[in-house]
């Protein structure tokens, strides 16, 4: 890898977390049918979901098995749920949102 560089922090992360990256990936896709579109970040190659501006953040445990949200990353107590049901995970987090999300403005 290339040790300093910001691609080595995403592939550190990515390897170490490989059950996390596909679990949010997974549940990334399935907000989009709620019209909810998360970046995906690494913090310290902690990868999560960021919707909105900082409004809500999603994470995984290592495995992967587990979801966990809320305004403030790894904040306690945080919402979770299992990440064997991601249209329920999807629809919970979207009806917490509520009016609380607005669309990123679509790509000119």
């Amino acid at each position: 890898m290339f040790p300093g560089t910001p691609v080595s922090g995403r592939l550190s992360a990515a390897a170490l977390r490989r059950g996390a990256v596909t679990a949010l990936q997974h549940l990334r896709t399935e907000l989009h049918s709620h019209r909810i579109y998360p970046a995906i970040v690494y913090d310290e190659g902690q990868p999560r979901l960021v919707i909105g501006n900082d409004t809500l953040t999603v994470w995984a445990d290592r495995e992967g098995m587990f979801f966990c949200w809320g305004t403030i990353h790894l904040e306690q107590p945080a919402d979770h749920a299992p990440a064997d049901d991601l249209p329920k995970v999807a629809r919970r987090i979207a009806e917490q949102l509520g009016q609380h999300y607005t669309e990123p403005d679509s790509p000119q």
